[in-house]
């Protein structure tokens, strides 16, 4: 498990000349070999020939410097390269359930089309014998051939729609656009001059040095030599032979980088990533550490904490031993037109008001594991009103959320199959109980993280 800390503000203005310029030329430096590495990777998988086999030389070779940026950002592009396949294969996988989904309308539209031929077949057959009336000359002219038609019309739409899924799904994997397709777009934007596109752009390319940990060292990185005793940190900058002090204090989870950096020498979970980040006037440095985490023994004997997610509240239900109901609870979450940290920041409280109930009554947590692809998939055909509901509905990062804040507290959670949660919870419990759906659903879900069977 990997725990982040944040560092305090170092404003530009406050730093020395010369060292607030050095770093500026070290983030400039550092993600100008970042682009140069990328498509250096991205060649090599592609099986282009490279002038030196080895990027790592080849880098050392083109910008002068040590060894410590070109193997960070080779690690980084890899790590990118591989983000975007995966982001491809999903890509994939949705349009093949697109693609399932309109041969399957293809398929009921033929019918359609076959039955109306039969009816008219049945029309003609009875014209030629002499006993057509006007009815069924009226039938046949103002209503099923005016429905062939538009069933006809509608099936070469989902054909073109279809050979157009096709040919997407034929392109080649998107790589990154450093600094954003949006801003990168925003070039010949009359709303910007060209030199603020520029700074904006420039920033959004050159915001972030990333530096892997080295188990090695002393203070578990090349780079930024933490001197935990001083509350100080010495950065050497590769641009220029410069090292730089920086009276530094981490915040929230400093015991595990402070853990981290007095281990001894070579052992496992001594290297330590460290980031800076750009921000304008000012720069922060994060630590990440990894920390082993402590397996927490699934105990269901005193009953479980099960949780009910919607778009604007979370149900809760604790149960006993026995599966009856001890607690029905609702942690309101309102996402509605928030924008994204303030989302994120209602998730998180939300997610720790939900787990503090588990670990005050010390029973494990039960979430349900929902896939929404499905859904999104449909969304072309339902209400605007509902796609705005669901694109922000964000159900993997709130479960992604509570499965850390599970992990942190040391806690014990299981994801179950929620199939079937809410149907029962109308059926069974919900007029007994005297509560919503959506807290019976909960009290279900709590049952089957127990081991409770319930039948519809």
């Amino acid at each position: 498990m990997k725990t982040i800390t944040l560092s305090n503000r170092f404003y530009y203005h406050e730093l020395d000349e010369k060292d607030a310029s050095a770093i500026k030329n070290d983030l400039v430096l550092y993600n100008s070999m970042l682009h140069n590495a990328y498509k250096l990777v991205s060649l090599k998988n592609k099986g282009v020939y490279i002038k030196s086999n080895d990027i790592h030389k080849e880098l050392k070779c083109l910008y002068g410097t040590n060894d410590y940026f070109p193997q960070s950002v080779i690690w980084k592009a890899q790590a990118l390269l591989k983000a975007n396949h995966e982001h491809h294969q999903l890509f994939i996988k949705q349009k093949k359930q697109q693609l399932k989904r309109i041969e399957t309308k293809i398929t009921e539209k033929q019918k359609k089309i076959e039955r109306i031929d039969k009816q008219i077949q049945k029309l003609i057959e009875k014209t030629k014998a002499g006993k057509q009336t006007e009815k069924d000359y009226l039938k046949e002219v103002q209503v099923l051939k005016p429905q062939k038609k538009c069933l006809k019309n509608q099936m070469s739409q989902l054909i073109f729609k279809k050979n157009r899924i096709l040919q997407v799904m034929e392109r080649p994997m998107r790589y990154c656009c450093f600094g954003g397709r949006k801003l990168a777009k925003l070039r010949t934007t009359v709303n910007l001059s060209h030199e603020q596109w520029y700074k904006e752009y420039h920033h959004a390319r050159n915001h972030l040095i990333s530096v892997c940990g080295r188990r090695q060292g002393k203070y578990s990185n090349n780079l930024f030599k933490y001197h935990v005793d001083e509350d100080y940190m010495i950065y050497r900058c590769s641009s220029e032979k410069r090292e730089i002090k920086l009276n530094i204090k981490f915040h929230h989870d400093a015991e595990h980088l402070i853990k981290a950096v007095k281990l001894p020498h070579n052992t496992p979970g001594k290297a330590v990533q460290y980031d800076l980040i750009d921000y304008g006037e000012y720069f922060i440095i994060k630590a990440v550490v990894e920390v082993n985490e402590e397996p927490v023994e699934f105990n269901r004997s005193s009953g479980a904490v099960g949780i009910d997610i919607n778009v604007d509240h979370i149900a809760l239900c604790e149960t006993d031993r026995h599966g009856n109901c001890v607690l029905l609870k609702t942690i309101p979450m309102n996402l509605t037109n928030k924008p994204r940290n303030q989302r994120k920041h209602i998730i998180r409280n939300t997610a720790k008001k939900a787990v503090l109930e588990s670990v005050r009554s010390n029973k494990p947590f039960i979430i349900e594991s929902l896939d929404f692809m499905q859904k999104k998939m449909n969304m072309r055909y339902e209400k605007k009103s509902r796609n705005r509901t669901l694109s922000e509905f964000a159900y993997k990062e709130i479960t992604e959320t509570m499965k850390s804040r599970c992990r942190k507290d040391k806690a014990a959670y299981k994801e179950i199959n929620p199939a079937y949660t809410s149907r029962i919870a109308r059926d069974k419990y919900m007029k007994s109980m005297g509560c919503s759906i959506h807290m019976a659903a909960s009290y279900v879900i709590a049952r089957r993280g127990c081991g409770y069977i319930d039948t519809i």
